[in-house]
């Protein structure tokens, strides 16, 4: 049998975990795609949760109930090195969601009635702006580019479990 050290996945890249506001967050560059040159495709899927499981995220940031981490990668341009971009290497559907909400793209329902965010009272949106999440990142240097490879091997390592991933998309980038 192997020891338990011999068990532990090497990533070759090294994750902080961090926390940030919502507000604070999507003030930031974001790149939702992830486009894999080598692969020719995505990292990540299209967007596909239901109303219910967009409503039930949200929620769950205004009872104060715990979101699984996402992954994301900061990229500092080489161009340009004040300006970042977050990759979303795990998190899409969360992330994604919360940022339709505050956009007003879709409803909740309180006490049987349906609110956009614009429409919650102001404490609600205040919870909602100011709720931190946890995710874990990993800084890219500007000289030392994180990979195709790498960045499947770390989505791949994250989603073992959750909803599945479409079999094709998984064949696609391996």
């Amino acid at each position: 049998m192997k020891s338990a050290k011999d068990l532990k996945y090497n990533l070759d890249l090294y994750p902080q975990e961090v926390s940030s506001s919502v507000k604070y967050f999507f003030q930031n560059t974001i790149d939702w795609d992830v486009y894999l040159p080598a692969k020719g495709i995505n990292l990540q899927r299209c967007f596909v949760w239901t109303l219910e499981q967009k409503r039930e995220l949200i929620i769950s940031m205004l009872i104060g109930r715990h979101i699984p981490h996402c992954a994301i990668l900061n990229i500092i341009s080489s161009a340009d090195k004040n300006k970042e971009v977050f990759q979303i290497i795990d998190g899409r559907q969360r992330l994604s969601t919360i940022k339709f909400f505050l956009e007003d793209e879709f409803t909740i329902e309180l006490e049987g009635n349906e609110y956009l965010f614009s429409e919650l009272p102001e404490d609600y949106r205040t919870t909602i702006n100011r709720f931190y999440f946890r995710y874990y990142v990993v800084n890219e240097p500007w000289d030392t580019k994180v990979t195709d490879e790498q960045k499947i091997t770390w989505f791949n390592f994250i989603n073992f479990a959750g909803t599945p991933q479409d079999k094709e998309h998984m064949e696609k980038l391996n």
